[in-house]
C-alpha cells in the first residue's frame, strides 16, 4: 500500500500515479500502451480438476499438455494459473535452448495478466481469485511506493525502444520518493526507480474457492538466477526502462537557462547524481553536461548502456548538474571535488573497483571541465593569471585554498580514459560574437563565485593581474562564455597540458553532404565548435558524426562510445 507521503514529496507520486492509471498518457519521453483486458470469468472446479491431472503426467507428457492448455476455452485467471503450473514442471525438466525459450515464453505470457491485476490492485476476488504481493525493499531498505510494468512503457524516441524480455520473469519497475538523507542525495531529485522482476513463489489451493497466488516483486541490482527443481534459469532484468521512468519525471531541463543566467536559483541542485545504487564493484561512468544543458541530454547513451547486458552489468551511470553560468574552471573545481566525495563514500580505503576506475564523458564546455581531471595544470594556469606566487596573495587561508583549486590541479588518478563529445578545446568563435556577448551580460554569477573573487579584489589591485587577464577578471571574475572565447588566455594554456590517460573525440559535421572530411572541407564545423577547436592529435581516435552541436544523440557516437567501453582495458 501507498505509505503516507510528505507534503512537499506527494506530486511525484501523484503524477506517477495518473501515468500509471490513465494508460495512454501523454508523456516527455513516454507513453503507456493501453493493455488489452485480460477474461475475468471465475475461477472454479475446473483449475483444481486440471491441477490434479497435471501432477498424475510424467514428465515427458508436460510439455505437450501445457501446450494444449493454451488452446483450452477456459478463460481468464483460471487458466493462467494452470499454465504457470504447467509451466513450472516444464522448466523443471532438463531442456534444449530452443525448448527453454518456448518454456519460458509460456510462462510469461501466462504469469503477466497476474502481475498487472496484482500491482494495479485490482480486486479479483470476484473471481474466485486473490493475488498476495511480497515486495523486496530497495537497496536502502526502503520500500517501493509505486510499481509500473515495464512491458506498457513505450518511449517516443525509437531509439530507445524497450529490448524484448532476456529471461524469465514480469519486468516491473519499482519507486519511491527520494528521502534527500543519508545515501539518497547522491540520487536524482525526483526519486528512486529500480528494477524488479515479479515471480509467483506459493499457490495455495487449501481453499478451493478461493486459491491464493503470491508473487514476489525480487529487487534486481544485477542479473539473477530463479530454481526450478534442479535447473535454474536467467530472470528477467531491465534496468534501462526504470532509467525511462526517471527519465519522465526529471525537471532537470526546466533548469538549464535559470542555471546559465541566474545560478543561485540552482545551486542546490549540484552535484553528481548516479541512476542505479552504487557499487563498488562497478566501474563510473561519469557524464558532465554542458553550457545551458541538464544530464537529459544523456538520456540515449544511459539507455544505450542500461539496455547492454555487458555494459550493465561492468559499468554504473553517473551524471552530473551543474550551473553552467560560472566559468568551467570554477565549475570544474567543485565538481572534482562532489566527484571525490561520492568516490570515498563507496570505498572509504579506495581500494575498491569504482574508486580506481572511471570513464568520463563531456560534451562541450563539459569536455572542458572533464579535461582538467586528467590533467596536472602545475603552476601554469596560476602564472598565466597573477603576478604573485598563491603563497604570496594577501587573502584569507579559505580563499587562498579555493583559488588555487580553480588555477592548479593533479590528474584524478581514478579516472582511465575520457570521450570528449563537441569540446571547444581551442575555445568556440561564437563566444566572441554578439549573440555570445549578449548571453555574457545576461549572465549573473552565484553568491560562492562572488564570495571568492570579492575577497580577491579587497586585497588585490588590477596590477596584481596580467595584462592579458585584466579583461576577464574584473568584477566578480569571467563567467562561461567569457572563458570558452578562443583568445581567452586559460583556454589556450590548457591546450597546452598534456592528457594524462587516453581520450576519444566525437566530433560534429552541420553540413555532411557538403563536408564528408576536414582535409576536403578546412571549414567543418557542427555550427558552434570547428573541427579544428575540437580535434585532440593526441586521441586515441575520433569519429566525425552529422551533428548541429548535440552528437550526444548520434546513434554513431553512441555505437563508438558503447564500443571503447566493450573493449577498455578496466576490471
Amino acid at each position: 500500500m501507498l505509505q503516507q507521503e510528505h507534503p512537499s514529496r506527494l506530486w511525484l507520486v501523484v503524477i506517477l500515479t495518473l501515468i500509471a492509471l490513465q494508460g495512454c498518457s501523454q508523456g516527455k519521453y513516454i507513453h503507456w500502451k493501453t493493455p488489452v483486458a485480460a477474461p475475468v470469468e471465475a475461477v472454479n472446479g475446473l483449475l483444481a480438476y486440471h491441477y490434479i491431472a497435471l501432477n498424475q503426467l510424467s514428465d515427458a507428457e508436460v510439455a505437450d499438455f501445457c501446450l494444449q492448455l493454451a488452446t483450452q476455452q477456459a478463460p481468464g485467471y483460471q487458466r493462467f494459473l494452470l499454465q504457470l503450473s504447467c509451466a513450472e514442471r516444464w522448466l523443471a525438466q532438463p531442456l534444449s535452448k530452443a525448448q527453454q525459450t518456448q518454456a519460458i515464453a509460456y510462462y510469461n505470457r501466462a504469469l503477466i495478466p497476474l502481475v498487472r491485476a496484482a500491482i494495479s490492485r485490482s480486486d479479483t476476488t470476484a473471481q474466485n481469485l486473490q493475488l498476495k504481493l511480497q515486495l523486496d525493499p530497495d537497496e536502502s531498505g526502503l520500500t517501493f511506493e509505486q510499481l509500473f510494468l515495464a512491458a506498457d512503457l513505450q518511449p517516443y524516441d525509437g531509439f530507445m525502444l524497450r529490448q524484448q524480455d532476456n529471461g524469465i520473469g514480469i519486468a516491473v519497475i519499482g519507486q519511491r520518493a527520494n528521502s534527500n538523507t543519508a545515501v539518497d542525495r547522491y540520487f536524482p531529485p525526483e526519486g528512486v526507480f529500480r528494477p524488479l522482476t515479479f515471480m509467483p513463489v506459493k499457490l495455495d489451493f487449501s481453499n478451493p474457492v478461493l486459491p491464493v497466488l503470491t508473487l514476489r516483486g525480487v529487487y534486481m541490482q544485477q542479473q539473477q538466477l530463479w530454481p526450478f527443481a534442479e535447473q535454474r534459469y536467467q530472470m528477467n532484468y531491465d534496468p534501462a526502462s526504470a532509467y525511462l521512468c526517471l527519465l519522465e519525471a526529471a525537471v532537470a531541463d526546466q533548469l538549464e537557462k535559470t542555471g546559465l543566467f541566474d545560478a543561485d536559483k540552482v545551486e542546490d541542485k549540484l552535484g553528481i547524481y548516479a541512476i542505479e545504487p552504487l557499487r563498488a564493484d562497478k566501474i563510473p561512468v561519469l557524464m558532465i553536461h554542458g553550457l545551458n544543458s541538464s544530464p537529459l541530454i544523456w538520456r540515449r547513451l544511459s539507455w544505450a548502456i542500461f539496455s547492454n547486458p555487458q555494459l550493465a552489468a561492468k559499468y554504473q551511470v553517473w551524471h552530473a548538474f551543474y550551473p553552467s553560468g560560472p566559468p568551467p574552471f570554477f565549475n570544474a573545481m567543485r565538481l572534482r571535488k562532489l566527484t571525490d566525495e561520492l568516490l570515498q563514500h563507496i570505498s572509504p580505503d579506495l581500494q575498491a573497483t569504482a574508486a580506481n576506475n572511471m570513464v568520463l564523458v563531456g560534451h562541450s564546455m563539459g569536455g572542458v571541465i572533464s579535461k582538467t581531471f586528467v590533467q596536472n595544470s602545475g603552476s601554469s594556469l596560476w602564472d598565466t593569471t597573477f603576478y604573485r606566487g598563491a603563497a604570496e596573495l594577501p587573502v584569507d587561508d579559505n580563499t587562498r585554498s579555493t583559488l588555487e583549486d580553480i588555477f592548479i590541479f593533479t590528474a584524478k588518478s581514478y579516472v582511465k580514459t575520457v570521450v570528449f563529445i563537441d569540446t571547444p578545446h581551442r575555445g568556440a568563435a561564437t563566444a566572441d560574437g554578439l549573440i555570445g556577448r549578449l548571453a555574457s551580460a545576461m549572465i549573473t554569477l552565484p553568491k560562492t563565485m562572488k564570495n571568492v573573487f570579492g575577497k580577491m579584489w579587497q586585497a588585490l589591485t588590477e596590477d596584481d593581474i596580467k595584462p592579458a587577464m585584466r579583461g576577464y577578471m574584473s568584477g566578480f571574475g569571467p563567467n562561461s562564455v567569457d572563458v570558452l572565447s578562443p583568445r581567452h588566455p586559460l583556454v589556450q594554456q590548457l591546450t597546452m597540458l598534456p592528457l594524462q590517460v587516453p581520450v576519444y573525440s566525437v566530433i560534429g559535421n552541420d553540413d555532411p553532404a557538403r563536408c564528408t572530411a576536414f582535409a576536403l572541407c578546412p571549414g567543418l564545423n557542427d555550427s558552434v565548435v570547428s573541427y579544428h577547436s575540437a580535434h585532440l592529435a593526441a586521441a586515441a581516435a575520433e569519429i566525425v558524426v552529422p551533428s548541429e552541436h548535440n552528437s550526444y544523440q548520434s546513434p554513431e557516437a553512441i555505437e563508438f562510445i558503447s564500443n571503447i567501453l566493450t573493449s577498455a582495458a578496466l576490471p
